[in-house]
């Protein structure tokens, strides 16, 4: 689930379903009504994030990225614009969209490690400018720092390892302000190699 509010203050949650993402307005929690339904690939996982008046869908189920156009939603008018699928592996574990920067990062999914693409150029048609692949990735927090010795600089804090997240498993702290240039900083293992499934930094960014 995320949410959109509309530019008129109307708020809609997206729901991920089985079969589809779901624009649900909330704006009268009490009276929740459907507005749309788009089909996406069967799966048990789906997950979307929204930049300007759009949202974007992925799933385990493949099909890459689902772009969705929001800009007409208080009228209950909700479009597919496209699928950006710009490699051999459609399925994506979650997605996360910086939205100072504009860009938008696909975690997971079939083995697979980050994946970066522009989101404020052409938002319609977001275009990949860079990969992370040195180790699988299962979910993602972007932190731009605005502040202190890291002041401008845009950092992954990436759960996974090896083999699905399974082996060398913990955080890796990787610097993607140069997309086409990721830098692995630091690593720090979780112990007995349990899965790093997801984390979150503090409020003072310690």
């Amino acid at each position: 689930c995320f949410g959109y509010t509309s530019p008129s203050g109307r708020e809609y949650a997206l729901f991920g379903t089985s079969t589809s993402t779901a624009v649900v307005e909330v704006t009268n929690p009490g009276d929740a009504r459907i507005v749309a339904q788009i089909p996406g690939p069967v799966s048990l996982w789906r997950d979307m994030r929204t930049y300007s008046h759009y949202a974007y869908a992925v799933s385990e189920g493949g099909s890459g990225i689902q772009v969705i156009d929001l800009a007409n939603v208080d009228a209950g008018v909700v479009t597919l614009v496209g699928n950006v699928h710009d490699d051999f592996f459609g399925q994506t574990h979650t997605l996360v969209v910086d939205t100072q920067s504009g860009y938008l990062y696909r975690s997971g999914g079939a083995g697979q490690g980050l994946r970066m693409y522009d989101v404020h150029t052409n938002p319609a048609q977001p275009a990949r400018v860079g990969t992370w692949s040195d180790r699988y990735v299962h979910e993602a927090t972007i932190v731009p720092f605005t502040t202190g010795p890291a002041a401008g600089k845009q950092i992954a804090y990436c759960c996974g390892g090896f083999s699905n997240g399974y082996i060398s498993t913990g955080l890796y702290v990787v610097d993607v302000t140069s997309k086409s240039a990721p830098a692995l900083l630091s690593y720090v293992a979780y112990p007995n190699a349990q899965y790093a499934h997801q984390c979150w930094p503090s409020a003072d960014l310690r």
